[in-house]
């Protein structure tokens, strides 16, 4: 059977267009399958923000200005720091009165606890919360605690510190307040 040459354009064509369209169809494919990856990656990129449930408690021990035991509805302790804050440690000026504001603020009183992360030594880090009022602003706020700036972001605790430093107010009466990192340094220096 031989085929006359229009015939044999025809099928050509044929060819030609469905060559084509294959390869239009394989771009369209591999664009949606990148638009899909794409979005994908975007809606979840938000999830690893998501913050866990938060942990509550009763305040059964303070440690110091920013450091607290919390004994949760399972009957379990666990050790709270006070995220993006450094208080001053004990045997250091004002670490009592930061211990005892604090303690104040919260013994004995039931706590909510945004987590954030774990330190080195297992204490959960969280901003604490006793009836809507942020522990870790009050302690910056009253001059009982440095923002952690070198461990955070967070300009309300920067303004509640330059707040606390203006008006003088507990550590920032002293002219060379010395911050806790520095004194636990040079203690652990000592001690060698």
């Amino acid at each position: 059977m031989l085929l006359h040459k229009s015939q044999l354009l025809h099928i050509r064509q044929y060819i030609q267009n469905t060559l084509l369209m294959k390869k239009i169809l394989s771009i369209l494919l591999l664009l949606l399958s990148t638009a899909l990856i794409v979005y994908t990656a975007y809606t979840r990129e938000g999830e690893s923000d998501i913050q866990p449930e938060p942990l509550k408690g009763k305040v059964i021990s303070v440690a110091d200005g920013d450091t607290f035991t919390l004994l949760t509805d399972n009957n379990e302790q666990v050790k709270i720091r006070l995220y993006a804050i450094d208080a001053p440690e004990r045997g250091q000026d004002f670490g009592t009165k930061s211990r005892e504001f604090l303690n104040d603020l919260c013994y004995g009183k039931m706590v909510t606890i945004e987590k954030k992360n774990t330190d080195q030594y297992g204490r959960i880090l969280g901003v604490a919360f006793v009836n809507g009022v942020n522990l870790n602003e009050e302690m910056v706020r009253n001059g009982l605690a440095w923002y952690y700036s070198y461990y955070a972001n967070d300009p309300k605790l920067e303004a509640w510190e330059q707040s606390a430093r203006r008006q003088k107010l507990n550590i920032w009466s002293m002219k060379n307040p010395v911050h806790p990192h520095e004194f636990r340094k040079d203690k652990k220096n000592k001690d060698k």
